[in-house]
C-alpha cells in the first residue's frame, strides 16, 4: 500500500519545481536587454524509486506516480551557431580593420580624396607643366627659370610630405596593432580564469555527472569574451567534461584548463612588425581577424615582397615603393636632360643634376627616394638660370624636351618585380586608383561578411535570446501548474482529513 502522504509529496514537488520554473522566467525577463545574457530554463524528470533499494520488495505499481524533481538549470544554447558566427566575424574583422587602415593610407594623398586637390603629386605636377610651359616661351629668362625651380621645388616638398605622412600612418597603426596584442592577452587570461572558476564551483563538482548544473552566468561571461577574441584572430573552441574550454587561436591551442598562452609584439630596424607567441616564439599564423590585418598592411608589399617578414598585401611599404620609385624616375629623366655642354657633333657631353638625394647630415644619398629628394646642390649653388642652357636663343630648347618627356612621353617605372609604363601622371593616377580599389574591394567584403555574421548572430540569438513573448506564455503555464498543484495538495489534505477524523464516527 502507497504512503498515505505520497499524495502531499507529489503535490509538494509540484509546487517546488514551478516556483522554481516562475523564478527563471522572471531571471530570463530581467536580463532580456543584458549583454550576452543565454536564456536559461528548468530541467525537470519524474522521480523515481527503484524497489530494490527497499528492504521488502514490493510491487511496482506502488512506487510508480512519485512526483517531479528540478534536474539542474540549463542555458539554451547552440555551439555550432557559435562557432559559425565567430568564423565569420573573425573574417569580417580582419576586411572591416584592413579597409580602416588603408583608408588611413589614401587619407595621406590629398588628391586620393579630392583629384581637383592641388596640394597632392597631381597639382604639383600641374604647377610644372604650366611654369614649364611658360619657361619654353622665354627659355633664356632667369625669372621665368627660378618659376621652374619653385614647381620642382614643391614637387620635392610633396614626396617627402606623402613619405612622413605614410610614417605617421604606420606609427599609428602600429600602436593600434599593440593596443590590440594587448587587449588579446587580456580576453586569454579572463577565458582562462573563467576556466578555473567555472571548473571549482561547487555544484559542478558536487555534481560533476549531471549537465544541467552549470554556472551559467561564468559561462555567459566566458562566451562574451570567446566571441570578442575571434574579432582579433580566428579561434576553435572545444568544450571539456569539467565546464572548461580549450582554445585554439590560428592553429595553436592557448587556453586549456591548466594554463593559457599570451602574445607579444616585436618592431624590427625596417619597422615591420612581428607577432609571436611567448612561450615558444613562434610567430601567429592567423586567417582571420583584425590582428591578421594590421601585420598584413604594415608588412605588406604587394609584388615587391622580397622577405619572409613581408606579406603580398599592398600595404604601407607598398605605397613608399611607389613613391620612390616616382622620386628616382623623376631625379632620374629631370638629371639626363639639360646638358653642360655639346661636342663638335653636337652631342651632350654630360647632362646637369638638377634633382638629388641628401642624408639628413648633407651628405648625398646612395639613392634618390621620396623621403630625401631634393634640388641639388649644383642648381641651389649655381642659382635659378642653373636650368637654361644657353643664353643663345637659337640653340635647341632643351626646356621643350624637359616637358616632353615628364608630360608626354612613356616613362618606365621599375620597382623590384613591378614594372609601370606612362607619363608621371599615369603613374600617380594609377597608384592613387590602386589604394581606392582596395579600400572599396576591403569595404565591400566587410559589409558582405558583416551581413553573413549578423545572421549567424541573429540565428543564434532566436535560440539564445530571451523571447519576451514566449517567456510571458511560459509564465502562465508554470502559474496554472503551480495553482493547480497547490489545489492537489488542498484535495489530498481534505482527504486526509476524511481518513484521520472522518472513520473514527462510522458505526456510531
Amino acid at each position: 500500500m502507497r504512503s498515505t502522504f505520497s499524495g502531499l509529496d507529489i503535490a509538494r514537488s509540484a509546487i517546488i519545481t514551478n516556483q522554481i520554473a516562475q523564478d527563471i522566467v522572471g531571471n530570463n525577463l530581467a536580463n532580456s536587454e543584458t549583454n550576452g545574457y543565454t536564456r536559461q530554463r528548468v530541467e525537470r524528470a519524474a522521480v523515481t524509486v527503484a524497489s530494490s533499494k527497499n528492504r521488502v520488495s514490493s510491487n511496482s505499481t506502488t512506487n510508480t506516480g512519485m512526483g517531479v524533481e528540478a534536474l539542474g538549470i540549463s542555458q539554451l544554447r547552440d555551439s555550432f551557431l557559435d562557432k559559425c558566427f565567430r568564423d565569420e566575424y573573425s573574417i569580417s574583422s580582419e576586411y572591416s580593420q584592413t579597409a580602416e587602415i588603408l583608408s588611413d593610407i589614401l587619407s595621406v594623398f590629398p588628391d586620393g580624396a579630392n583629384i581637383t586637390d592641388d596640394s597632392g603629386l597631381l597639382g604639383g605636377l600641374q604647377g610644372l607643366y604650366k611654369n614649364l610651359n611658360t619657361f619654353i616661351q622665354s627659355p633664356t629668362s632667369e625669372s621665368e627659370a627660378n618659376l621652374v625651380k619653385s614647381s620642382f621645388t614643391n614637387i620635392t616638398q610633396i614626396l617627402k610630405q606623402l613619405d612622413s605622412g605614410l610614417t605617421t600612418v604606420a606609427q599609428r597603426q602600429t600602436e593600434n596593432l599593440r593596443s590590440a596584442v594587448d587587449r588579446t592577452n587580456v580576453l586569454l587570461e579572463e577565458i582562462a580564469h573563467l576556466n578555473a572558476s567555472i571548473a571549482s564551483d561547487a555544484t559542478i563538482m558536487s555534481n560533476s555527472g549531471n549537465k544541467f548544473y552549470q554556472s551559467n552566468e561564468l559561462l555567459d561571461q566566458r562566451n562574451l569574451y570567446l566571441d570578442e577574441l575571434a574579432s582579433y584572430g580566428n579561434i576553435n573552441v572545444k568544450e571539456n567534461s569539467d565546464g572548461t574550454v580549450t582554445v585554439e587561436m590560428g592553429g595553436k591551442e592557448v587556453v586549456n584548463k591548466d594554463k593559457f598562452d599570451s602574445l607579444a609584439l616585436n618592431v624590427n630596424k625596417n619597422n615591420y612588425v612581428n607577432v609571436a607567441w611567448r612561450t615558444s616564439g613562434e610567430s601567429v599564423s592567423l586567417t582571420g581577424g583584425s590582428i591578421r590585418a594590421y601585420i598584413s598592411v604594415l608588412n605588406g608589399r604587394g609584388s615587391n615582397v622580397q622577405s619572409n617578414e613581408e606579406t603580398p598585401v599592398q600595404g604601407i611599404p607598398y605605397y613608399r615603393d611607389r613613391l620612390n620609385t616616382f622620386a628616382r624616375t623623376l631625379a632620374s629623366v629631370a638629371n639626363s636632360t639639360i646638358p653642360t655642354a655639346l661636342d663638335a657633333s653636337g652631342n651632350p657631353v654630360s647632362y646637369k643634376t638638377l634633382l638629388a638625394g641628401y642624408n639628413s647630415d648633407g651628405t648625398t644619398a646612395s639613392s634618390v627616394t621620396a623621403a630625401n629628394i631634393s634640388i641639388s646642390n649644383d642648381w641651389n649653388t649655381n642659382g635659378s638660370g642653373y636650368i637654361i642652357f644657353s643664353k643663345n636663343e637659337n640653340v635647341e630648347d632643351y626646356a621643350q624636351l624637359l616637358s616632353n618627356r615628364i608630360f608626354e612621353e612613356s616613362n618606365t617605372f621599375s620597382s623590384y618585380g613591378e614594372s609601370y609604363s606612362g607619363t608621371f601622371s599615369n603613374y600617380t593616377i594609377d597608384m592613387l586608383g590602386k589604394i581606392g580599389a582596395d579600400v572599396s574591394f576591403n569595404e565591400g567584403r566587410s559589409d558582405a561578411t558583416a551581413t553573413i555574421a549578423d545572421d549567424f548572430l541573429s540565428s543564434r540569438d532566436s535560440v539564445s535570446g530571451v523571447q519576451k513573448d514566449e517567456e510571458t506564455a511560459d509564465m502562465l503555464k508554470y502559474q496554472k501548474s503551480y495553482n493547480a498543484a497547490a489545489r492537489l495538495m488542498t484535495v489530498m489534505d481534505d482527504m486526509l482529513d476524511t481518513l484521520i477524523n472522518g472513520m473514527g464516527r462510522v458505526g456510531r
